[in-house]
């Protein structure tokens, strides 16, 4: 059962001297999955943002989230242009953990806020290329995860051939992605600091700036195109503006190939969606999995002439693309796949 406001207050209260909680609200910006969260505030004003998990799962990703906070000092925070939660204290509670962390006020990001918004689109380019541009002895030096780009490459291999065991992947999008993972040129990058897990709403707006952003946990070093698949669904100009905003203030080249690694991302998250529905034994996200997949193989039909990369093997016809849709294996329902 969800905690009530009062009772995340009260955990504040108990944890923290001298806070005396005076009104409490909805967390709006909350991207963490089984969480428990509300805005406390006191008699002063201070607001401050409490997160406790209900799985074990959201457990460790708030652990994890509280070690990268750690890891983002105030000399990090210094170069950043936009605010970084601040980890205030880490409280017991049972087998979990209470996070207790500072407020940072905005709205969570969405695409239609991009629409004829340039002045955004470049505030979101500078923010993503300053996390980019800290050094990576940020995360190394805080024992947080490194990926080299065959890390990164071994770690899609194995989400495609994961999801292939499944017959539940379309024939033509696995051999799309399967192409895209053996060709050599596309793994040439160079890692960096990334934030990990960044999406539209990991980004606060107000007015035209990134006021800040949340969501922390996944914080590495790694595939700097990681951060930027989000913004494959923008629109052209959106895209434009906020890579264009990207590129400028990165000190080296960006490799040519980063925005087709993000398309791949974001493509082949929709299997990850469909081994987290797997996992969690949930027919309702295998179903959304396997209507994405749908939508995807139209796509590809229709975009036959735009490869992930211009290939070192062959783009599909559309009756090539047809061949293999009869080759996928029918898909069974959840129910049938055993405990």
């Amino acid at each position: 059962m969800a905690r009530t406001h009062l009772t995340l207050a009260a955990l504040v209260s108990s944890a923290m001297d001298g806070f005396s909680p005076a009104a409490s609200r909805d967390y709006a910006s909350e991207i963490h999955d089984d969480v428990d969260a509300a805005v406390i505030e006191d008699h002063s004003g201070v607001c401050i943002v409490v997160e406790v998990p209900r799985t074990g799962s959201a457990d460790a990703e708030l652990r994890a989230e509280a070690r990268a906070l750690d890891a983002i000092t105030a000399g990090v925070r210094s170069v950043l242009p936009f605010e970084v939660p601040a980890k205030i204290q880490q409280a017991k509670v049972g087998d979990g953990i209470a996070l207790i962390s500072s407020f940072v006020p905005g709205i969570p990001l969405t695409s239609a806020m991009l629409r004829g918004r340039a002045s955004l689109c470049v505030s979101i380019g500078q923010a993503t290329a300053a996390i980019h541009e800290l050094p990576t002895s940020v995360a190394t030096s805080a024992g947080l995860p490194s990926m080299s780009a065959m890390d990164a490459r071994l770690q899609i291999r194995e989400v495609v051939a994961r999801a292939r065991q499944t017959n539940m992947l379309p024939a033509p999008l696995a051999v799309r992605w399967e192409a895209a993972i053996d060709n050599d040129g596309l793994w040439q990058f160079e890692p960096v600091v990334v934030h990990g897990s960044f999406t539209a709403d990991a980004l606060l707006v107000q007015g035209d700036s990134v006021s800040g952003v949340i969501g922390w946990h996944a914080l590495r070093v790694g595939d700097p195109a990681r951060d930027l698949n989000w913004l494959v669904n923008a629109d052209d100009d959106a895209r434009t503006g906020v890579y264009d905003a990207y590129a400028g203030i990165r000190l080296q080249s960006v490799d040519p190939n980063l925005m087709h690694r993000a398309n791949l991302y974001n493509e082949i998250d929709v299997a990850r969606w469909l081994l987290h529905g797997i996992d969690k034994k949930s027919p309702a996200i295998v179903d959304d999995a396997i209507a994405m997949f749908d939508q995807l193989v139209t796509i590809v039909v229709s975009d036959r002439d735009e490869p992930i990369i211009e290939p070192d093997a062959d783009v599909l016809d559309v009756n090539q693309v047809e061949d293999l849709l009869d080759e996928t294996p029918v898909y069974r329902p959840l129910g049938t796949i055993s405990d």
